[in-house]
């Protein structure tokens, strides 16, 4: 186990065949599970009550989410006997949640003027296709508080999960926070899928890693992570009601 003299808890002795797999079933996961999304919302929205499948994306998230924490158990805390507190699931000082509310607060419009410095640089006709697919169902209360849970919840865990809990405490055994740091933060924003953002969304990376590397903990993360995107949540849901009643 990596040790640090500064009382920060000691990093997982994580190996990088076993994080490169579950990265790459990750993606595996996100690409079969986004390319089946039309034959899930024909399932689920005959089976469901009207709007529940948000389209087929509930089923998507949920079965990646689990899937993915599922993956983890298996390959790491059973398998590696590597337990779920030094991958970061562990308590933070109480001031790392107060820091954690903050740093989400301020991650909107740091990650907005990242993306209006970039903005030359886009196509004009450029939609960020992660508001197309959220908005598919139309505005509503309940459509709103599903993706909620989803988005603002169960994908910041999960993400979180891999990319501060496995990926960054690996590289942070071999290198300085700087790069370790920006090194998952450039993968964090690739697998976005989005291109045009990935200069916002490595920002918004290094932010998470920073959070992670001096709370030792993935719960400042994830809550950064998880007001950040229930704050763009609302924000474009409150856009697509005035929309709608406009």
């Amino acid at each position: 186990m990596f040790s640090r003299s500064d009382g920060r808890p000691p990093l997982p002795a994580l190996r990088l065949g076993d994080v490169l797999l579950l990265l790459a079933l990750f993606v595996a996961l996100s690409v079969g599970l986004g390319l089946a999304q039309g034959r899930f919302a024909e399932i689920m929205d005959a089976r469901l009550p009207e709007g529940l499948s948000q389209g087929g994306l509930v089923p998507i998230i949920l079965l990646q989410s689990a899937l993915t924490i599922l993956l983890v158990y298996i390959l790491i805390v059973w398998r590696r006997g590597i337990p779920w507190a030094a991958l970061g699931f562990r308590r933070a000082e109480r001031r790392w949640y107060r820091l954690a509310i903050a740093g989400g607060l301020a991650c909107v419009p740091l990650v907005a003027l990242s993306r209006l410095l970039f903005e030359p640089l886009l196509e004009d006709s450029f939609v960020n296709p992660q508001l197309e697919v959220l908005g598919a169902g139309g505005f509503s209360l309940s459509n709103l508080l599903i993706l909620l849970v989803l988005v603002g919840v169960l994908a910041p865990v999960t993400e979180e999960l891999l990319f501060r809990g496995l990926l960054y405490p690996l590289l942070r055994r071999w290198m300085p926070f700087l790069f370790a740091g920006l090194l998952s933060a450039l993968c964090f924003a690739a697998l976005h899928w989005i291109p045009p953002l990935v200069p916002a969304f490595t920002l918004m990376g290094l932010v998470l890693a920073a959070a992670r590397e001096w709370s030792g903990s993935v719960w400042p993360p994830i809550i950064i992570h998880s007001l950040f995107n229930s704050l763009n949540l609302v924000t474009f849901f409150a856009a697509l009601g005035m929309g709608q009643a406009g």
